[in-house]
């Protein structure tokens, strides 16, 4: 046994994936002394029969076990494993994500709670909520992920688990310790390893565990998961059949159909990376159709998937070893075709911001011309901040995009806030403040800041909220680039008043600012049916003429001022969300701090309900008929309603399935009208009597 030696395990199913990690290997630091060997096995029933026979035919000391579509960040990984390993003969084997207890019911893939990891799976990179850093240099744990496994000592794989390709890890974890060995996880202040594909063939998975309950009996206890079985494989085949529709419109070049086939659906994750891909690929072509360039990347003029798949992947792995700093001979060469308009700057964006934690490398690559930047109006509305303020005000000017003004509205605070705006005020001559003569509240203090607004653009942001330095920048970019978009939003972070990250603890505020793109229309519906606000106020810029046009907030309103606004600005105009985390979002720990988190007392209950079925009854009132058709398309009661009194009844009819007050108002002054009671009769078969008994239902 070579204990000079680190061999490197593949088990390659996919000559693509295999070569792009093998890059990542290739860009190792390799400690003196050492050597390193790369052996793929090929042609094996399941991931243990194929590292047996790689252990077996490998002399080194150490070896590292790995999946194809793992991508090693750490470029010091082999100096610091062996620095583990070495120094604590006792450990067997090294994982970076891992459990400190097995799960019951063997799914495992549930239960990692320790280490660290970069996960993509085709929407995004996934959160890492559930995992927590060791607080030594490693941590022991009952089990590690299989992703990426180190060993030191070789203890056969078990193959009789089963023949498939998933949980290989946590029966190798309980062989190790069964021999006394340690299994561990290290600490990783950034994650060792990035894995492109992680979303499970839930049917294998399923299989896996089976096979760890029958081998491991008195681990897992609990014997039978068919109905979990079942839904997870009616739940994956219902994915792979919309993924080969998706395939089937896209070599069509059937785009428009492609959008209608995902519509909605984008806001129910679907488990195949595919058709996840499509959905990323079908959202940079309009935003190709919209930008000034009006140009498509080139693998839209592709008519085989296969083909426009190996595209739209290579640009994704090359802006990857961009995004990470690394050597890349694709790299010039894609600034190339983005350059040639052969790629388009939208395709880079979406790739970047789904597949990077921080863009910036990527947009300071791609992003060079020198153009005139558009004054920027910034808003915010401060009433006793406190020591908050400073952090906010910092935070602006010193955003990368500099031609601002800052619109500094003071709502009569009682502590020492006016006295750091006018501080600040001193030192940089972009702050311009507005002292209210009055307390008012956030709508007269925001109202105050618009009024006031020079810019092309406006961005709002709360007096404790935080910028990361270069989101104006990007947002700016981006609105330039597509100059029908009203507004741009962005991703962001919740955090707490010691600017610790606290998303985990407000996962419901931090799922809905992190949303999928859609069409206004689908945001409009969503919105209305759901009674649910999905936008994060202070990472909005608007164009000032949309803010125009649409009216600033309802003086009326104090608790879902921005829902109503946004209600309107998608009535109006698309949006866009960048899906990068550029904005902090403060949530404080002692509940009423926050402006818009008011105490739930039996008032402030009352008073939300009512606002809320204000904004959506005027939203639906007010709303066009074209509009409200193509948003409601899939609600209409009546599937061929077009006239304007059919229009009235369809409005009529959601508004009741809706609830609140207002429904039977608008039921009654609805029958006044003689041609609605007409259509009502004719297309409907529903009269008068039909409304008397409908109103006596609760």
């Amino acid at each position: 046994m070579d204990d000079r030696k680190i061999a490197f395990i593949i088990c390659r199913t996919d000559k693509r994936y295999y070569e792009e990690c093998v890059k990542y290997l290739e860009d190792l630091t390799v400690p003196e002394g050492y050597c390193t060997d790369v052996l793929s096995v090929v042609d094996v029933a399941s991931t243990a029969e194929g590292y047996n026979e790689a252990m077996q035919a490998s002399d080194a000391k150490y070896k590292v076990y790995l999946r194809e579509d793992v991508f090693l960040l750490n470029k010091y990984f082999i100096a610091d494993v062996l620095d583990i390993l070495e120094n604590n003969r006792q450990i067997g084997m090294l994982g970076v994500r891992g459990t400190d207890k097995l799960p019951e019911n063997a799914d495992c893939n549930a239960a990692w709670n320790v280490g660290n990891i970069r996960e993509y799976d085709g929407r995004c990179l996934k959160d890492t909520f559930e995992l927590r850093q060791p607080a030594a240099k490693y941590e022991s744990v009952a089990a590690v992920d299989g992703v990426l496994m180190v060993t030191q000592y070789d203890i056969p794989w078990r193959g009789d688990l089963t023949e498939g390709w998933n949980l290989y890890g946590v029966s190798q974890s309980i062989e190790m310790r069964r021999q006394g060995y340690e299994v561990v996880v290290p600490r990783q202040e950034q994650p060792w390893c990035y894995c492109d594909n992680s979303i499970l063939n839930s049917r294998d998975y399923d299989i896996c565990r089976e096979g760890l309950m029958r081998i491991y009996p008195e681990i897992f206890s609990v014997k039978e998961i068919r109905q979990e079985r079942e839904q997870h494989q009616k739940e994956q085949e219902m994915a792979i059949e919309m993924r080969q529709a998706l395939v089937w419109l896209m070599e069509m070049h059937l785009y428009d159909e492609a959008r209608a086939a995902l519509g909605k659906q984008r806001f129910n994750w679907m488990p195949d990376m595919q058709a996840q891909e499509i959905a990323n690929m079908m959202e940079i072509y309009f935003l190709e159709e919209a930008s000034v360039s009006k140009k498509h990347s080139n693998w839209f003029a592709l008519q085989n998937w296969s083909k426009i798949y190996v595209s739209y992947q290579t640009v994704r792995w090359t802006v990857l070893r961009l995004g990470y700093g690394r050597s890349d001979e694709r790299i010039p060469e894609l600034k190339r075709m983005v350059d040639a308009g052969e790629i388009s700057k939208d395709a880079i964006r979406k790739i970047a911001n789904v597949s990077l934690p921080d863009t910036t490398g990527i947009f300071r690559y791609f992003w060079t011309e020198k153009k005139e930047q558009p004054l920027v109006s910034v808003c915010v509305p401060v009433y006793n901040a406190g020591d908050f303020l400073q952090e906010t005000l910092e935070s602006v000017l010193n955003q990368t995009y500099t031609n601002i003004e800052f619109l500094v509205v003071d709502d009569c605070s009682t502590d020492n806030s006016r006295d750091v705006i006018t501080s600040w005020q001193k030192k940089d001559n972009r702050v311009k403040p507005v002292f209210m003569e009055r307390n008012s509240n956030v709508c007269a203090a925001g109202n105050a800041g618009f009024e006031r607004a020079k810019g092309t653009y406006v961005a709002i942001i709360g007096h404790d909220d935080v910028w990361r330095p270069d989101k104006l920048e990007k947002q700016v970019a981006f609105l330039e680039e597509h100059p029908d978009t009203g507004a741009c939003f962005t991703w962001g972070e919740v955090i707490d008043e010691n600017q610790t990250i606290v998303s985990k603890k407000n996962r419901l505020i931090y799922h809905a600012m992190n949303a999928d793109n859609n069409s206004a229309e689908n945001w409009l519906c969503q919105m209305i049916l759901d009674k649910a606000n999905w936008a994060c106020a202070p990472s909005v810029c608007i164009r000032k003429t949309v803010l125009e046009r649409v009216g600033y907030y309802r003086y009326g309103l104090v608790q879902l001022q921005d829902y109503e606004l946004w209600l309107r600005v998608l009535c109006d105009s698309s949006i866009y969300i960048l899906q990068e985390k550029l904005t902090w979002y403060r949530r404080f720990t002692e509940q009423g701090k926050n402006l818009s988190n008011l105490p739930a007392t039996e008032g402030t209950v009352n008073r939300l309900m009512h606002e809320m079925w204000w904004s959506v009854f005027h939203t639906v009132e007010k709303m066009t008929d074209e509009k409200f058709l193509q948003t409601f398309a899939d609600e209409l009661r009546w599937k061929e309603a077009s006239s304007h009194e059919e229009v009235l009844c369809e409005k009529a009819f959601l508004l009741w399935n809706l609830g609140g007050s207002r429904a039977e108002s608008y039921f009654i002054n609805l029958l006044e009208n003689a041609k609605c009671r007409d259509v009502l009769e004719k297309e409907y078969h529903f009269t008068p009597n039909d409304f008397y008994v409908m109103n006596k239902e609760e």
